[in-house]
């Protein structure tokens, strides 16, 4: 079981690590090589109809199914009683430090059950949005959460400021409480404030085509008043369900829908900026961006990243434009994206792993062994995305995936894969989340290429083509466009955040990165997506990150005229021995270069156009394979 060392890492944030999909809000993904028009089948004709779970191995992890674990609503107030009554006898001093230390032990049961708990509800609600019980537990969790964080502050604060500190650091804690010895920054302001923060939260995960109720309107005069299900319904007894009226007039019902999903989203994420505005003012920060650096582990500054994402702006969308009316456009306008139902996607997975590497092998068997995973198609209420968490009680990750039954369903499973497995090698310990998002951006990368040996090959090229377009146009713009807009938008000050001001800043992250005026005006609604509003400053990540992972996977495709190592450079790097290390001492220690390095966004620019064309765009670069 993991120590009380792991909250410090998220004091008041306890995040999933999700792929870049968008969710059942309403949110668009620039996503326009889906071939959407086409239905996805539950299963491929001729392809196994059942799901192939390897012969049970015990990995000794004490580990049960996860149907086998129960929700049992944490009692936080008495949790958090408990807390206070440690800090008291640490503050009193009246027992030996040894009993100390097992005073603050005895807590770690709670502490897991707490973080535990909180992930079932969370993967519950994600199943279903409208499901009352979940939504209930999810918000009672969720904004409690301040205060039980409070509460471990302030053990940490006494620990700090016991004549005992160096024996906790070093007997139990294992790092410095230095940052204690002048008292917690978690007042009652910031906690009252951070509750706040969750219930917007919470408010805006709750919308769903179950608690959102629109009024249609038709030129006949016809007036439908309800939830989606319920609007489609009268729609349904009108016209007949299999009608072409019924299509259209449900096509029509879908763009009143969207319209009345985003007119109660802008307002709720305008009032969540301004909240998390005043929790900067109080902690006494310029900005809202340190609060979520530390809370995400990141170990460069928020000025390291803008001068990153402006070089992204400066040499990845040349090349992103240059393929788009060179090659994409024209190739995914004559190949249609290939189908692949959900039990194969999961075989073809376990295949390429078990032939791939042997510890990978083993945890993607624990993962179907164990029922960690619930991997299905979509539904109304259902999290339209990827995401993955940690049971602490269960001592396991857990992976949740919606399915779109396209060939893309492969990148995506092992992007989440990724995030499994780093959590299956640590234990649940992310040292921080670029070096989380490495661990699935990477794998995800390298197994494209090692699916060339498990595919056709159209599918197989297919999805190099998607993955390279997809990495320039969905990952380094897309979030890069994204994260941009979050530095611009906290910098404000509350008096000055508006909609209107909102929407400038939009406009101007727009034309840093795209390098041109938006021909039309950009709505809030394009940044009003589940990671800004739950997890903010989480899309930058997708961006430093990348960069590593595309390293990765053109050292593993002999691009950069090396051995073809990887897969081995990138095992070496998610089994870390410390999960206290930061990203550039990790891509030290196995050779690889960090995203903020001067070059480094232009060089791998370079390498996607190579991989691509077979040649070099940057042509004064040379230092790759070709421009010699």
């Amino acid at each position: 079981m993991k120590k009380l060392l792991a909250l410090i890492l998220t004091l008041c944030l306890v995040f999933n690590f999700f792929a870049c999909n968008k969710k059942n809000t309403g949110n668009e993904s620039n996503d326009d090589t889906s071939n959407s028009q086409n239905t996805p089948p539950t299963a491929e004709p001729g392809k196994p109809s059942a799901i192939v779970v390897p012969v049970y191995k015990d990995y000794g992890r004490g580990s049960v199914n996860f149907d086998e674990v129960t929700y049992s609503r944490p009692n936080l107030a008495t949790v958090i009683e408990k807390f206070d009554t440690v800090t008291g006898i640490i503050a009193e001093n009246s027992i030996s430090v040894t009993e100390q230390i097992e005073k603050i032990s005895s807590l770690e049961g709670d502490f897991a059950t707490v973080d535990t708990m909180y992930s079932i509800a969370e993967i519950y609600v994600y199943k279903d949005a409208s499901d009352s019980f979940w939504k209930s537990e999810y918000k009672y969790i969720s904004t409690n959460y301040p205060l039980y964080t409070q509460a471990v502050e302030n053990l940490l604060v006494a620990c700090a400021k016991s004549e005992h500190k160096t024996t906790f650091e070093n007997d139990y804690f294992g790092y410095s409480l230095n940052e204690y010895v002048d008292g917690g920054i978690y007042t009652d302001r910031v906690v009252e404030l951070m509750s706040e923060e969750a219930r917007i939260e919470n408010e805006y995960s709750s919308l769903s085509t179950d608690t959102v109720e629109i009024v249609y309107s038709s030129l006949d005069g016809t007036r439908w008043e309800g939830t989606l299900s319920e609007v489609y319904a009268m729609a349904a007894e009108k016209y007949g369900i299999n009608s072409r009226e019924y299509s259209n007039v449900c096509i029509a019902i879908d763009q009143v829908y969207e319209q009345k999903l985003k007119s109660l989203q802008k307002p709720m994420y305008i009032e969540l900026i301004k909240v998390r505005r005043l929790i900067a003012n109080e902690l006494g920060y310029s900005s809202y961006s340190y609060i979520a650096y530390d809370n995400m582990g990141y170990d460069y500054t928020p000025n390291q990243m803008i001068d990153m994402l402006c070089d992204i702006g400066l040499y990845v969308t040349p090349v992103a434009s240059n393929l788009e009316f060179a090659t994409f456009q024209s190739y995914f306008q004559k190949n249609r994206q290939p189908l692949v139902g959900r039990e194969e996607l999961i075989n073809v997975l376990y295949n390429l792993y078990s032939k791939t590497d042997p510890e990978l092998s083993d945890a993607y068997s624990y993962m179907l062994q164990h029922g960690l995973y619930d991997i299905n198609t979509a539904k109304d209420n259902r999290y339209d995305g990827a995401f993955t968490t940690y049971l602490d009680l269960n001592n396991s990750p857990f992976l949740f995936m919606t399915t779109t039954g396209f060939a893309k369903d492969y990148l995506t499973l092992a992007h989440e894969f990724g995030h499994f497995a780093d959590g299956y090698f640590n234990y649940g310990d992310s040292a921080s989340l670029d070096l989380s998002e490495i661990s699935s951006q990477g794998l995800e990368l390298l197994s494209v290429l090692a699916l060339k040996k498990n595919l056709n090959a159209e599918r197989f090229q297919y999805l190099e083509y998607y993955t390279m377009y997809s990495m320039l146009n969905n990952v380094l713009l897309a979030q890069s466009f994204i994260a941009l807009f979050e530095h611009l938008v906290y910098e404000l000050e509350y008096s000055h955040i508006t909609e209107a001001t909102l929407e400038a800043a939009l406009i101007d992250a727009f034309e840093t990165i795209y390098g041109t005026v938006p021909t039309e005006g950009l709505s809030l609604s394009v940044a009003v997506i589940p990671h800004t509003v739950c997890y903010p400053f989480y899309v930058e990540s997708y961006v430093s990150s990348a960069l590593v992972a595309l390293e990765l996977f053109f050292m593993e495709s002999y691009v950069t005229g090396k051995s073809g190592n990887g897969l081995a450079v990138y095992m070496d790097l998610i089994k870390r021995e410390n999960s206290d290390v930061t990203l550039t001492e990790a891509l030290e220690s196995v050779g690889l270069t960090s995203p903020f390095t001067e070059g480094q966004v232009k060089k791998i620019a370079n390498n996607i156009y190579y991989q691509i064309i077979g040649k070099n765009y940057y042509n004064s670069y040379n230092d790759l394979t070709g421009a010699a």
